[in-house]
């Protein structure tokens, strides 16, 4: 009876390492299945597997990580509009007057991926992939408010950007609708 109970014992303990380690193998494949959905697999991979808790993450959390990343990115970068703004010497009217044109859009972006990470807050794990797309068409606004008449000094960032929003757009469709 007791080397029935040590082969059970032994058995079960084995069988929770593989049930935890397909789990965690899943969720690896969650994240790098985003990843592949996206215009930009190695930009992506860097950016989930940057955050440590990509690879045993779920939806919810690869949520939090790419919609945490854009609000960052765009937080960070409405900053360098500022400054870019304020310290304006010897800059073209134009110019100036595309960089005033990305501060309300940024507003807008950041205010789209708050949203976002406040449905997460909340449990409503609703719109993300609406909000995506709206903090995206806010970006790509910034970059079409310099008109093509002048180079945006903001095509790196808004690219990043871009491309950080499509990251959330993939993620938001693990959150399907239900109605």
């Amino acid at each position: 009876m007791a080397i029935f109970a040590n082969v059970s014992i032994f058995t079960l303990c084995c069988f929770i390492s593989l049930s935890a380690a397909a789990r965690h193998n899943f969720k690896a494949q969650l994240a790098t299945q985003i990843c592949r959905n996206t215009t930009d697999f190695i930009f992506c991979r860097n950016t989930i597997y940057s955050d440590p808790r990509a690879p045993t993450a779920d939806r919810i959390v690869l949520a939090y990580i790419a919609f945490g990343n854009a609000y960052l990115n765009s937080s960070n970068t409405q900053t360098q509009i500022q400054l870019k703004i304020t310290d304006s010497k010897g800059v073209k009217s134009n110019v100036l007057d595309g960089l005033k044109s990305c501060t309300g859009h940024y507003s807008n972006a950041i205010g789209a991926l708050s949203q976002a990470l406040g449905n997460l807050d909340s449990d409503s794990y609703y719109d993300f992939d609406k909000l995506s797309i709206r903090a995206q068409s806010h970006v790509q606004n910034c970059e079409s408010s310099f008109n093509g008449t002048t180079t945006s000094p903001m095509t790196k960032e808004n690219g990043d950007l871009i491309k950080l929003t499509g990251i959330c757009y993939a993620v938001a469709q693990l959150f399907p609708y239900t109605d």
